[in-house]
């Protein structure tokens, strides 16, 4: 601790200088002089230049004296030095003089007893000393006087003249009582002045000053401060202690101050806690203060000063910070989730608990007191440095689901997702002076829901050949035999153990159970457990008739009943009811542990077979399509052979050859369909990228498909030169598709309009027809496999899968597609193709209130207080996050309540950010205070269905409503 910091923060510091008696500090062995008052710079005859200068060297005169040996064996020992009417040889306005001292060397020591100082008071007693020694003179003249007249009795002689010496020494000592009288008189008056003076100064002290006399603590003198402390007017002066403040009675403060009255040494005390009634009421109160004994010129102590600070204010409010800084430091160390404190803008790290250590993949010793970017330089490129100067700029909290970082140290790197959020801690003033960062890793949960969303990918894309679903199946039985064979051998092996066994089936992943041999359930796995909802003696006391569909329980007793008779393998399909309400086809199988003959128990499993149950169905459901589909042609096909054969007519013969040349073109576009989806769900359709003409592609499209329609006049209206970079076949095979669907479902109809234009580095084309359009439910569901309209499944042949091979050949091409259409008005389907794959949005002005690119621009409207959003042109995911969190660092910078969202001028589809938007920007916007959001929908029927979507989806509170004229939007948006 350091030394001076002690003295001055000490406050008997602040008023030494209001002391009657001349005082001083001293530090360090070489008895540096560090405080001395006025009084004491008088004595020495010095100004405050000797300040913070050894003794020897501010009073040279003292080289000789003892004083300077006294005051270091006071620094070495720490024994108190006290003395009276030393003499001392001061160099006074130029000449060396005579003075005597009473004075006192106190050491002053710390917490831990180590010697920081030495306090030094003196009183000026040379007067008293020279009246004393004149005082003896005249004693020993009178002495001198008396043997002279003891000699001059025997002498007449002398007698005249001793007496007139004798009058003439009387007269002299009179002289000399009269002019002490007059100094006596000048000096108590020069005290009661300095006295008066005191008073006046103490009175209006900034700290508490009291004096008490005697024994019984009368209280001589109490200044305002005190008073005001102690609740007290000015009545209590002249009465003891105890009985001005009898609360005091029982507390340490009546003992101190007897012992420092007694032992004449002073007390120090540091945010002591003192009850005191005010008006009538006990209430705390801390101070610093110091018990300083008055001791006379013979040593006796005859009375104590206190002087003290009240600090219960300063007290409270820190032992609040503290409670709160360890309730927060408690909080953080012992979440299970990771937290860190960050400190001041340079974000130093103040703690971080172990989660937060795993996840930083550093230890505490490598990060605590250190800058975050000095610990994790490489998030200098990456949004949080900035993110967290935002939440010290505007003092909201932030926060972010699911976002990527990496993390390097010395121990690895790492590539994590998070969930975090950045709350804001207020100074007593209001200011941000931290950052609370609590962070989720949700690494394992991101990449489960990946693989998750790959699995469901890969089942949506079954395969429909009927002998892979065999083999899927024959595979699925095999492991259920393996799965039975096992438990089998682990009942043998574990049978002797109940626990054990029990343990054992509880890790199997599937339903486990046994039942007595009179085959009463007796005991279900966790995992039925978790099924069900329910606990195992509530599952074994409903038994398995609660759960089984009754469709499926006839079947299954039956069963179970001849397994019971015959001591026989038990199996059976059925579905169980689920503790969210639906049913889930399981395969259940059982076999009977057989004991000296006779069956001791059966064990059986219940595994999940519902997926192989949906692919039975779609299966099912596909060679029915593919049945009748096929079977169409191929019906057709034979009965023109028949004819062929049964005529001679030539001309005949060439219409019916003709007529099943369209048949088999029709079946082999149906095999080619299916082979297609095949190579799909395998990922195995070859593209064979390289750059070609797109105009030449459409205009041979059109020609040819020309000589195949002869009902219908297909229009080249626009068809813009373009070079384009990909599979010149599968694009042609979508550019077909797209027109034969034109014209197959526009029966009457004459023509099907077809356009190629360049929009904004893409090549958009649309087919337009005049048919029996669709309606609006179903448009976002035609690229679906096997979807056909309800009304048009009867009248159009086809399996349904050409608008889903398209749709994937597009995505591969980083295309989209989309539709317009009206029922009884005909549909334009549109698909797009970028000229440049890697994202081309550029930045066209960006200020704090302003942002525009290629594909948004946003403006925060001072008057409205709104953020208006404009989307422009074709969107994808990439562009559609991208503006979405420029804008919601606006809203931020802006604390937007409310949103404009204009789609307007959108183009085609965002689909594929749908989901994105409602369940994870919507939920940051309103984390960021968002209250309503309007909607101006895009004329696409295709880009209000992703709007819709996106509501549909959306997480949180924020009100959101639709419009199609700005100025109504606007409207609604001043009066929410």
């Amino acid at each position: 601790m350091n030394s001076d910091s002690l003295i001055k923060d000490n406050p008997v510091y602040q008023i030494l200088e209001l002391f009657p008696a001349a005082t001083a500090l001293y530090t360090s062995e070489d008895i540096i002089i560090n405080y001395a008052n006025s009084l004491m710079l008088d004595i020495w005859g010095k100004d405050e230049t000797i300040i913070g200068m050894p003794v020897l060297q501010g009073i040279p005169e003292l080289k000789d004296q003892p004083f300077i040996d006294i005051l270091k064996h006071v620094w070495r020992t720490g024994i108190t030095y006290s003395a009276k009417d030393t003499r001392a040889d001061l160099l006074v306005g130029g000449k060396l003089q005579t003075f005597y001292f009473d004075f006192t060397y106190q050491a002053l020591k710390n917490e831990n007893s180590e010697i920081y100082a030495i306090f030094h008071t003196s009183y000026d007693v040379t007067e008293k000393n020279l009246h004393r020694e004149n005082a003896d003179n005249s004693i020993a003249a009178l002495s001198r006087e008396q043997s002279l007249n003891e000699e001059l009795a025997a002498s007449n002689e002398e007698l005249v003249s001793t007496i007139e010496e004798l009058n003439t020494t009387q007269q002299s000592l009179s002289d000399l009582n009269e002019k002490l009288e007059e100094k006596v008189l000048i000096r108590t008056k020069a005290l009661a002045q300095s006295e008066s003076k005191i008073s006046y100064l103490l009175d209006d002290a900034p700290v508490a000053i009291a004096l008490f006399t005697g024994s019984e603590m009368l209280i001589e003198a109490a200044n305002k401060k005190v008073l005001e402390a102690w609740g007290k007017t000015s009545e209590v002066v002249g009465k003891p202690l105890q009985q001005a403040l009898p609360e005091l009675i029982g507390q340490p403060f009546l003992g101190i101050l007897d012992e420092v009255y007694r032992s004449g040494k002073p007390f120090y005390g540091n945010e002591v806690k003192a009850m005191l009634e005010k008006n009538g009421v006990i209430e705390e109160v801390y101070c610093n203060f110091v018990y300083q004994p008055s001791i006379d010129n013979e040593g006796n102590t005859f009375g104590i000063i206190l002087t003290a600070n009240i600090v219960t204010e300063q007290v409270l409010a820190r032992r609040k910070v503290d409670q709160s800084q360890h309730r927060l430091n408690s909080m953080v160390s012992t979440a299970p989730i990771g937290m860190t404190i960050l400190r001041g803008r340079d974000m130093v790290v103040e703690i971080a608990n172990q989660p937060m250590l795993d996840i930083w993949n550093h230890n505490k010793e490598e990060v605590i007191g250190r800058k975050l970017l000095d610990i994790f330089p490489e998030l200098t490129d990456q949004p949080y440095p900035e993110l967290l100067l935002t939440v010290f700029d505007t003092g909201k909290k932030i926060r972010m689901p699911e976002l990527e970082a990496d993390i390097i140290s010395p121990h690895g790197n790492k590539h994590i997702y998070i969930d975090f959020s950045y709350d804001p801690l207020f100074d007593e003033n209001g200011e941000v002076e931290a950052i609370q960062a609590t962070v989720i890793d949700i690494t394992e949960i991101v990449e489960g829901r990946k693989m998750l969303e790959k699995s469901e990918a890969e089942l949506q894309y079954i395969n429909e050949e009927l002998s892979a679903t065999v083999e899927e199946l024959a595979a699925a039985n095999e492991e259920l035999l393996t799965t039975q064979d096992t438990l089998q051998e682990m009942f043998d092996s574990l049978a002797s153990s109940e626990s054990r066994f029990r343990f054992m089936l509880n890790v199997i992943p599937q339903q486990v159970w046994t039942a007595s041999p009179d085959g009463a359930l007796d005991y279900v796995n966790q995992v039925v457990c978790t099924d069900f909802g329910y606990t195992t003696e509530e599952v074994v006391g409903h038994g398995w008739k609660a759960f089984i569909h009754p469709e499926d329980l006839e079947n299954c007793l039956k069963k179970w009943t001849t397994a019971l008779e015959t001591g026989g393998e038990y199996e059976v399909e059925f579905r169980l009811l689920f503790k969210d309400g639906t049913y889930r086809w399981h395969l259940a199988r059982a076999v009977p542990l057989i004991e000296n003959q006779k069956v001791s128990l059966w064990l059986g499993t219940n595994t999940d077979i519902e997926i192989q149950k949906e692919k039975e169905n779609k299966k099912d459901e596909f060679l029915s399509i593919a049945s009748h589909e096929l079977k169409t042609p191929l019906t057709s096909i034979k009965a023109f052979n028949q004819l062929m054969q049964k005529v001679k007519d030539p001309v005949k013969i060439e219409n019916f050859i003709h007529k099943s040349s369209e048949h088999i073109t029709r079946l082999e576009k149906l095999i080619s369909d299916l082979l297609d989806v095949t190579k799909i769900n395998a990922g195995k359709l070859v593209y064979n990228m390289e750059p070609f003409n797109f105009e030449e592609m459409v205009r041979n499209s059109i020609d040819t498909l020309q000589h195949t329609s002869s009902e219908h006049h297909l229009v080249l209206e626009i068809n813009e030169a373009a070079e384009y970079n990909g599979d010149r076949f599968r694009l042609e095979m979508v550019l077909n598709n797209f027109i034969y669907n034109a014209v197959k479902y526009s029966p009457g109809g004459e023509k099907v309009i077809v356009n190629s234009r360049l929009e904004r580095d893409n090549i958009v084309v649309s087919v337009q027809d005049f048919g029996i359009g669709i309606e609006e439910e179903d448009v976002d569901k035609l690229f679906d496999r096997y979807y056909r309209v309800d009304n048009t499944a009867m009248r159009f042949d086809g399996l349904g899968l050409g608008l889903f091979i398209c749709s994937e050949i597009l995505k591969r091409h980083n295309g989209s597609f989309w539709i317009e259409s009206k029922k009884g008005e005909g549909s334009t389907f549109f698909f797009r193709l970028p000229l440049q794959q890697e994202s081309s949005n550029k930045i066209i002005k960006s200020t704090d209130s302003f942002y525009k690119d290629n594909s948004i621009v946003i403006n925060y409207n001072e008057i409205s207080k709104n953020l208006e959003i404009d989307w422009i042109g074709f969107e994808s995911f990439e562009s559609v996050q991208k503006g979405c969190m420029k804008a919601l660092e606006m809203i931020n910078r802006f604390e937007c309540s409310k949103v404009l969202n204009d789609n307007r001028r959108v183009l085609g589809t965002w689909s594929d950010a749908s989901d994105w938007v409602g369940t994870v920007f919507f939920p940051m916007m309103e984390n960021a205070g968002v209250k309503n959001v309007a909607w101006i929908f895009s004329p696409s029927s295709f880009s209000q269905l992703s709007a819709k979507k996106s509501l549909d989806v959306a997480v949180g509170n924020i009100t959101a409503q639709f419009f199609t004229d700005m100025n109504l939007a606007k409207k609604w948006l001043a009066e929410v």
